[in-house]
């Protein structure tokens, strides 16, 4: 039998930079300037002051590099600090520096030392958890990376007996018609609370309680498993299966011994009114779900050899200790950098070069070196500080003149198309009221670099370049 684990390096391969790390980030904060998240939080909290709190996180993180929050927690805690302090060797200098879970660690470590908010850290993490879902998302432009992959890949994904996946988007099925076995949720399946299929969904749906899904948003309403932790993973799902095997047990009792489970009912009803309403709407309802299914009991209990694609091992110790609670005779783990290497696998295993698996393929990721001519003057200095300050994403000047190098004259097109149609529409409302709507206009062309993995400064720049494509 042969299995495959895929993480999101395969969305990056296929993707692009759009999803890695720092443009989700990215992401994230210019989606709040243009006040893309009012209707998640309400209107409690604008897109400014969304960006001050991630900006101001950098800090958090540094103070945890230098110790200030040793000792601080729980015993899951200090496990995570200690691992987060043995990732981030050198002083983080930007918010998107910091990897998307470590946010929740740190969310955590400032609340649980502030007594007066303490208690509101849980609800402060879900807000996050939706922002990170949205931005990652993509506004659904994620659902098309499966487009970009050909044939030999397809093939080779059929290949496998089981297909795993961490990732939350349903690429792989799309391209496959396969069944994938999602460990950390995914986009399609709504949070349990608010599934109908679920005992608590059913219970608040019966009751009448409103749903709290905004439609718009739907994707950011998941079932999706985030957290600082693997254990804290590990912890969610393993009593998920806990809590079916009990319901399990109660219905069993129910039809097996009338008289003691009317007995041991009432004495759970005097209890624990909330366990004993569970109880009573699974034995009424026993085609109901306790929770979501993340399949770690799966992951457990394969057999035979398992490639591992795509995956970074950072915040997944649950999965790595499943693996080593398999009965797994192989392991392939594919590997991108040297770092990925130092991986926690008790099973023998294989340590092999993703590049050239995707070469094998014929899924390289292409490269380009289109030598535009930007002549080396001072003018162009002063454009590119121009970009920076539009962009309001400033860029070392060969960094940005490498990134438009990079891009080929045929995606520029499609870019400056997208940027045009953007100009239009702000044209059609009319000139800027103020300040604030003035630089919501240059927000929104950035938007545009970020979705579609461009760093924004390139794509000012890209787009003056090609002006004169588009005068009227």
């Amino acid at each position: 039998m042969k299995s495959v684990l895929l993480g999101n390096g395969i969305n990056i391969q296929f993707g692009g930079k759009a999803y890695s790390n720092d443009f989700i980030m990215k992401r994230i904060i210019f989606n709040a300037r243009s006040n893309r998240y009012d209707p998640l939080f309400g209107g409690l909290i604008s897109g400014k002051e969304i960006e001050r709190i991630f900006r101001a996180f950098v800090d958090i993180a540094n103070k945890t590099l230098n110790g200030d929050y040793d000792g601080v927690g729980n015993a899951d805690d200090q496990e995570a600090i200690n691992d987060f302090k043995s990732r981030y060797i050198a002083p983080i200098l930007k918010y998107y520096e910091i990897m998307l879970e470590d946010w929740f660690l740190l969310i955590r470590l400032f609340f649980i030392t502030n007594a007066d908010i303490k208690d509101q850290w849980q609800s402060v993490k879900q807000g996050f958890e939706r922002m990170i879902l949205d931005a990652i998302y993509n506004e659904g432009l994620l659902n098309n990376v499966h487009q970009r992959m050909n044939k030999k890949v397809k093939k080779y994904l059929k290949s496998f007996d089981y297909i795993f996946s961490l990732n939350y988007d349903r690429n792989i099925e799309a391209l496959t018609g396969r069944e994938v076995f999602h460990l950390h949720g995914d986009y399609s399946s709504l949070a349990d609370s608010e599934d109908p299929g679920t005992i608590q969904g059913y219970i608040r749906h019966q009751a009448g309680e409103p749903t709290i899904v905004i439609e718009e948003f739907r994707h950011c309403f998941c079932n999706a498993l985030l957290d600082y932790s693997g254990e804290l993973k590990f912890k969610r799902a393993s009593d998920i299966i806990k809590c079916t095997n009990e319901m399990n047990r109660w219905l069993e009792l129910s039809r097996r011994n009338v008289d003691e489970f009317k007995k041991q009912i009432a004495a759970l009803k005097e209890k624990d009114k909330n366990a004993y309403q569970y109880v009573i709407t699974y034995i009424h309802n026993p085609t109901l779900r306790v929770g979501t299914d993340y399949h770690f009991e799966k992951l457990s209990n394969l057999e035979g050899e398992l490639h591992i694609i795509g995956l970074s091992p950072n915040n997944d110790s649950h999965i790595f200790k499943c693996i080593n609670e398999s009965k797994l005779d192989k392991v392939c783990f594919y590997y991108y950098s040297e770092k990925d290497k130092n991986v926690s696998i008790n099973k023998p295993y294989k340590l092999l070069n993703v590049e050239d698996l995707w070469k094998s393929l014929d899924a390289e990721k292409k490269k380009y070196n289109c030598s535009y001519p930007i002549p080396d003057d001072p003018m162009v200095d002063k454009f590119i500080e121009v970009f920076n300050a539009l962009s309001f994403d400033p860029i070392p000047k060969e960094k940005i003149i490498d990134e438009v190098n990079s891009i080929p004259q045929f995606k520029v097109d499609q870019l400056c198309a997208m940027v045009r149609k953007e100009l239009e529409e702000q044209k059609e409302r009319g000139n800027p009221k103020n300040e604030d709507e003035l630089i919501r206009g240059f927000n929104e062309i950035s938007r545009i670099g970020l979705r579609e993995g461009v760093l924004p400064s390139a794509l000012f720049m890209l787009y003056t370049m090609n002006a004169k494509k588009y005068k009227d």
